[in-house]
């Protein structure tokens, strides 16, 4: 018998009322004037002129296009997280420069200055500096002192509104930074990526390129509306055991949209690269003209988490300050073994608590291509990908304390402390 499912990783921010008003607007021809405000919202949001920003397709294909118009060669060098995700490591593939991986840090699963600088070579042309789960990567302006010549990009795919301990934003340290839209993103208009550039002497060569590039055709694009709409209104706790069956039957009709087997395989996908479509803006707007009371709720939801979890010593704190979180990490120590954590899961999955498995690979998802990963490069990475499990920081499906409660004793039944 299917059991609801008591977590909703998906529309985190999108309620099923701005959904289905979003398709009205798309019917009633508004797109372009969404298209307008958004970008509007965004400049003011981080202080920067319209065209320092770009939309596409996908958040990846920002990165793909980036580094195609630095002119990069084979041999110039890419630098990034050991704990990412495959669509990120594929663009830089695709773009036909070299990869290498750096160890993140065990407290914010995010590689530190000192180790990105002690990284940098010669060959060294960008640095992609990651936040994961939104938890920011300190102090970037020491690689931007110290190394003028790269070009530093911030990977905020998991955030929108995080700031750093200085109090600017994330995205705004970099020379460039990428956010991502997809359906389990902050952000969400099923699929789509942003591009911020800050340092202005990029934009000229980036713009001449983007404005050649077309967009993904309608069927694509109605594809993702689509399931997007089977995601979100079956999101209820009660209807939640229709949303896998509605998203069947989308792909029985050829309607769901989902990355490409291709792309994870380390192939080029059709598509790739294309600006976002219009009409998806139309699901952008609601979000954003609410983007502080969101991120305000989910700075509560992931108090919450941590006041509750703070019991278990066996589980890693986390020190969340500012940070807009789009999923609470949940890493068990090392004296917590493998069985234990596994067990946890399962015993949690019959209860219909799925916990997220960002990320379950040092190249997520597990069995994807590794574009230039060797297995013992980055140890903390394979580490954190073994034993990690996430809470949903979603403030339209929030974690009630008597769910939370029942977790929590699931994790005692399994000896956690």
């Amino acid at each position: 018998m299917l059991k609801p499912q008591r977590f909703s990783f998906t529309s985190n921010s999108l309620s099923k009322r701005d959904y289905l008003l979003s398709l009205l607007n798309i019917v009633l021809g508004k797109s372009k004037s969404h298209k307008e405000k958004v970008t509007g919202i965004l400049g003011e949001y981080f202080k920067v002129k319209k065209e320092q920003l770009f939309f596409f397709g996908a958040a990846r294909m920002s990165v793909y296009s980036l580094l195609k118009s630095m002119n990069l060669g084979p041999k110039d060098e890419v630098l990034v997280a050991g704990y990412t995700c495959v669509v990120l490591t594929n663009a830089i593939k695709f773009a036909g420069c070299a990869i290498r991986y750096v160890d993140i840090e065990l407290q914010n699963f995010n590689p530190s200055i000192n180790s990105l600088l002690d990284a940098i070579r010669p060959e060294t042309k960008v640095i992609i500096v990651s936040h994961n789960f939104g938890l920011p990567t300190n102090d970037i302006s020491r690689i931007k002192a110290e190394h003028p010549e790269i070009i530093v990009v911030e990977d905020v795919a998991h955030s929108l509104g995080s700031t750093f301990k200085s109090g600017e934003l994330c995205g705004k340290a970099g020379d460039a930074a990428f956010f991502s839209l997809e359906y389990s993103k902050p952000i969400s208009c099923g699929l789509g990526g942003i591009l911020l550039i800050n340092n202005y002497s990029l934009v000229r060569e980036f713009t001449d390129r983007y404005k050649q590039l077309g967009f993904a055709d309608s069927l694509m694009t109605w594809k993702i509306i689509l399931t997007l709409g089977a995601l979100n209104l079956w999101s209820f706790k009660w209807t939640s055991i229709f949303q896998s069956a509605s998203i069947r039957l989308l792909s029985l009709l050829g309607l769901r949209y989902a990355t490409s087997q291709k792309e994870i395989k380390g192939e080029l996908p059709d598509n790739y690269p294309v600006r976002l479509s219009p009409n998806l803006f139309c699901f952008l707007l609601p979000q954003l003209e609410k983007l502080d009371r969101i991120n305000a709720q989910k700075k509560t939801i992931a108090e919450f988490y941590k006041s509750e979890l703070s019991l278990f010593e066996d589980i890693q704190s986390l020190d969340i300050y500012d940070s807009i979180l789009i999923r609470y990490p949940i890493l068990f120590k090392p004296n917590v073994s493998l069985n234990v954590v596994n067990a946890i899961k399962a015993e949690s999955r019959k209860k219909g608590f799925v916990f997220g498995e960002w990320f379950n690979d040092v190249v997520h998802p597990k069995g994807s291509f590794r574009y230039g990963y060797e297995p013992g490069m980055c140890p903390n990475g394979e580490f954190v990908a073994a034993r990690i499990a996430n809470l949903p920081v979603n403030v339209n499906r929030k974690v009630s304390q008597s769910d939370m409660d029942e977790i929590k004793e699931i994790f005692k039944r399994q000896g956690i402390k």
